[in-house]
């Protein structure tokens, strides 16, 4: 049975933001696992996928500690080698807002319900490749409109 709203209803396609009210503390490892980088770099990145029109899967930005959080296929902690990142999978543990969260320090640069479940890792280690090159001759970026 549909409702006059349901049509309106954007429905994350995560499992694990479906009925999130509040942040929370999730596990690593299991949905996704979590590229951590600066808050700088990780808005150069952003905007380089966005712009190339590669798909972009949730990016968090925790305004506390100045660090972006980019959900990437569970696993890819493993294998991931990028500097100035931090690989969080099996392990790890990472607050997540519930999708179009506008309270407190927490926000979606890319939200939950607008973009795929993750970001392919090749693509986003050549955003940072870039955004990091771009660092050299760059000063700080405008920030991002979270």
């Amino acid at each position: 049975m549909t409702t006059p709203h349901s049509s309106r209803l954007r429905l994350p396609g995560a499992r694990w933001a479906r009925h999130l009210s509040e942040p929370k503390l999730f596990a690593a490892g299991q949905e996704w696992d979590v590229i951590r980088v600066e808050a700088d770099l990780g808005v150069r990145a952003v905007r380089l996928l966005e712009a190339s029109g590669t798909p972009l899967g949730p990016v968090l930005h925790d305004q506390t500690n100045d660090q972006a959080y980019f959900l990437v296929p569970p696993g890819s902690a493993r294998t991931w080698q990028h500097e100035r990142t931090r690989a969080l999978g099996h392990g790890s543990w990472v607050v997540l807002a519930p999708p179009g969260w506008e309270g407190g320090l927490l926000r979606w640069m890319s939200d939950p319900t607008d973009s795929p479940p993750h970001t392919p890792t090749a693509d986003l280690a050549r955003a940072f490749a870039a955004a990091t090159a771009q660092s050299g001759t760059n000063t700080r970026p405008r920030a991002h409109p979270c």
